[in-house]
């Protein structure tokens, strides 16, 4: 056998490029294709003959300069399992056959990624594909990979994530960037992901100028986020968008970020930016890339390309910070919160299909190039909020962990305790005290207890609070039928009860002290 790095077959120092724009050697052990994919092409290569290896790379060849590098990464990958699970050394009808018969429906479709890239392989002329290999290919009918296992079943660990533990993950990341623990760009990163349920690459590939405001046509405010589309094969980098709305508050959050992305990089650089420089740089800066630019035109070269864009990996990595720093739980399991980027799209998804919208919608939603896909969400609409009643809540709030503020035994004990302006009131009664020197526009005292800044009272009526809270929701829910409205809420029942919960520990120490 060969391996591609001896150009036994390739000519050495041959090369091309990705549709990405990067520079690869045919005879290299890996090729780096995007910013975020960097394919092990040799090793494939080492477990085929001499024949196969000049038409592998080359078919190979064909897919980088025109498909996505995630694709050409998926071929490469099933390629190499086929290889390495039938032990072959080329494209032979007995170890296709062999190959097929040991798939299971959960992994059928590693095949009919293989059979496609054959299928070109032989199409193209290039030998190691041999005709009879192709029409046994061809006379298969191979499924697809399953599709959305995880969200019909809700799974709590990988599936959709419910109400209660997207908008935990939402203040947990506002809560701790307030605490320092994370950055303004980890924060901006988090809220987008999951306010949007885009894909790491689309959020990663985001430039200043995708942030937008403006009028309708009603003279309303607008905020929108020119999103770049990805996993359509054919498309170049940042040359489709879909716009998608936003909201105020994070587009002013997205907006700070810009600015400090681009005081930044003139610190970094040393010079002022152009405007029209400034709008093209990434939303999410990988700053040390900026190592070697010492002019304008460095930039604008490096600019066409997602040199300074972050990895996608990235995202990820920050999303499970938020909820490793915000102590995140789930409800469901009481184990800490599992964060991943689908699980906020698959959430996204979920949220639209309770709302009854239909697969068309949801697929343009999820930018989806078709709706084989988005089918999964209306298949089996979940109902994702169950029925909280005041023993429930009690049961469910040691697992939420939804409060997150400090309780004290008096209030001369609180942050700002001795100024009555600080104090909150829930019925005309002292409840705690705020601990917040800012401003705060908040209808209290509901939001104040998933609050880090809301300090209650040892012996505040948070029972009173709690009942009053519960009443509300059963009546919401006889008024609207519809749970979703009802739990409105529910987030702060759960921290009142924590809160309650508490208390009684608390009182049960001073007794025994």
């Amino acid at each position: 056998m060969s391996s591609a790095g001896e150009g036994v077959v390739i000519a050495a120092g041959v090369q091309d490029y990705s549709k990405a724009g990067y520079l690869f050697n045919f005879d290299g052990k890996y090729w780096q294709l995007d910013k975020n994919t960097k394919i092990a092409v040799g090793t494939v290569c080492e477990l085929l003959d001499d024949q196969c290896v000049d038409g592998y790379v080359k078919t190979l060849t064909y897919y980088a300069r025109n498909y996505s590098a995630s694709h050409v990464k998926n071929i490469n990958e099933r390629f190499l399992h086929f290889l390495r699970f039938t032990e072959a050394s080329g494209v032979a009808s007995v170890a296709l056959l062999n190959y097929r018969a040991n798939l299971t429906r959960n992994n059928e479709w590693y095949l009919g990624t293989i059979r496609g890239f054959l299928k070109k392989w032989h199409d193209l002329g290039y030998a190691g594909a041999p005709s009879e290999a192709i029409e046994l290919l061809d006379g298969w009918t191979i499924r697809g990979n399953v599709k959305g296992d995880v969200i019909k079943r809700l799974d709590p660990v990988k599936g959709p994530l419910s109400d209660l533990e997207l908008q935990g993950f939402n203040e947990g990341a506002v809560q701790a960037f307030e605490r320092g623990v994370i950055s303004l760009t980890d924060m901006a990163m988090g809220l987008l992901i999951s306010n949007t349920g885009r894909r790491p690459i689309q959020i990663s590939h985001l430039r200043l100028k995708d942030i937008l405001n403006g009028k309708n046509k009603r003279g309303d405010s607008t905020y929108l986020v020119n999103m770049p589309r990805a996993k359509q094969r054919a498309t170049d980098f940042r040359k489709q968008f879909k716009q998608f709305a936003i909201t105020e508050e994070l587009w002013v959050i997205l907006t700070a970020q810009a600015e400090h992305v681009v005081r930044s990089v003139e610190v970094k650089l040393g010079y002022t930016l152009q405007k029209h420089d400034r709008l093209e740089l990434p939303l999410f800066l990988d700053m040390a890339e900026l190592v070697g630019i010492k002019s304008p035109q460095n930039l604008r070269a490096v600019l066409k390309t997602d040199q300074l864009h972050i990895k996608s990996s990235k995202i990820t990595e920050v999303c499970k910070t938020i909820a490793d720093s915000a102590e995140l739980y789930s409800e469901r399991t009481g184990e800490p919160l599992n964060i991943s980027s689908n699980r906020f799209r698959y959430t996204t998804g979920t949220r639209a299909a309770r709302e009854g919208f239909g697969v068309m919608v949801i697929a343009e939603l999820l930018d989806h190039s078709d709706t084989q896909n988005a089918g999964v969400y209306i298949e089996n609409i979940p109902e994702h909020v169950e029925s909280l009643d005041k023993a429930v809540g009690h049961q469910m709030a040691r697992y939420a962990q939804a409060f997150s503020g400090v309780l004290v035994d008096t209030e001369q004990a609180a942050i700002r305790g001795d100024n009555l302006d600080s104090r909150v009131r829930a019925d005309g009664e002292g409840i705690g005290t705020c601990g917040s020197y800012g401003f705060c526009g908040a209808s209290v005292p509901i939001p104040c207890y998933t609050c880090m800044h809301f300090q209650p009272w040892l012996d505040g009526p948070h029972e009173m609070v709690y009942d009053n809270l519960i009443v509300e929701r059963q009546r919401l829910l006889e008024v609207t039928g519809d749970q979703q409205i009802a739990a409105v809420n529910d987030r702060s029942i759960l921290a009142v009860a924590d809160v309650i919960q508490r208390c009684v520990a608390r009182r049960a120490v001073l007794s025994n002290g």
